[in-house]
């Protein structure tokens, strides 16, 4: 068995699929390379109370593929984007989110602290690199082996 899926931009073959998907609505992907990544983010067993995200990602912004020019091409989008997207999307009814999303937890970042203020609802995020297996367990840490990593919480904050 492989080690599945990860979210980030490392060597693996899951480093490579990229793609905006709303787990809970009708919008994926529309490139292969975010057609792997909505594969494996389906697997995932459904926690209460969240509507799932699936992206690739970098601790302050995710990245979608497009195609450009006949090009596939990476375009970044900051949680601004997201959050239109999200508000637009009828896959998302309001409420809590997790990112099933490498790295858009972790402390030296802001994706998910910024997602949160913005969307006014808690968004649970991994702290490092999320691989997903073939039968849906996710893994969160530098190997899709051993968890070293944890999901974090971020509650929205009032502007100052």
């Amino acid at each position: 068995m492989g080690a599945g899926y990860h979210g980030g931009f490392g060597s693996t073959s899951g480093a490579r699929r990229n793609g905006v998907i709303t787990l809970d609505s009708s919008l994926v992907g529309d490139r292969p390379k975010g057609k792997a990544l909505a594969e494996a983010a389906r697997r995932v067993k459904k926690e209460d109370g969240f509507t799932d995200v699936a992206v690739h990602r970098a601790p302050d912004h995710i990245e979608v593929y497009r195609l450009i020019n006949g090009e596939e091409k990476g375009v970044k989008l900051t949680h601004r984007n997201l959050a239109k997207f999200l508000k637009s999307d009828k896959g998302y009814s309001g409420g809590k989110i997790r990112l099933l999303s490498c790295n858009t937890g972790k402390e030296t970042g802001t994706f998910a602290q910024d997602l949160a203020n913005k969307m006014g609802v808690a968004v649970k995020a991994p702290s490092d690199t999320l691989h997903i297996w073939p039968n849906g367990r996710m893994v969160i840490g530098s190997s899709p082996y051993k968890n070293t990593g944890k999901w974090i919480t971020y509650y929205p904050k009032k502007r100052k």
